[in-house]
């Protein structure tokens, strides 16, 4: 019979923790890429199947998430108050590298579908009503299959 070392112990407790990991990890990444395709899949049909203003779109809504967590540190407490965020073509040029005036065409087209506003000035703003921002959250949580086609409806 042979004594196994206290380093060999060692090594495989290790190894059980590196294993843990890498599965939460992995699981996590799954989680996160099936709400993402939860969530692109309906914005896809609202901005008519085209990628760049789906991309475009996503940066009012992380504009618009970078304001909602600002007007939380600042202890805002009306929770009814809508959540603005407001960009440049060129601010969302700069972005993104999608060239200006491609960038120009893809918000005349997000206005049209009515996701976005003109103004103020140059810039195009997303309003979101915290009741709105609270719908977004229920829809982006993680599909409990990957591929759930029902909870994409």
């Amino acid at each position: 019979m042979v004594l196994e070392t206290s380093e060999h112990w060692s090594r495989q407790r290790t190894s059980t923790v590196r294993s843990e990991n890498f599965t939460s990890l992995m699981y996590r990444f799954h989680l996160a890429a099936s709400t993402l395709f939860k969530l692109t899949s309906s914005w896809r049909v609202r901005c008519g199947n085209d990628s760049e203003a789906l991309y475009i779109y996503t940066a009012f809504l992380l504009a618009s998430a970078a304001e909602a967590v600002k007007s939380v540190s600042m202890d805002e407490d009306d929770s009814g108050a809508a959540i603005t965020a407001s960009l440049s073509a060129f601010s969302i040029s700069s972005m993104t590298g999608i060239p200006r005036e491609t960038v120009r065409r893809k918000l005349r087209i997000l206005v049209e579908c009515g996701l976005i506003t003109p103004g103020p000035g140059s810039a195009f703003s997303l309003t979101l009503a915290r009741e709105e921002i609270g719908d977004f959250v229920r829809r982006a949580q993680p599909l409990e299959t990957p591929y759930d086609w029902e909870a994409l409806q």
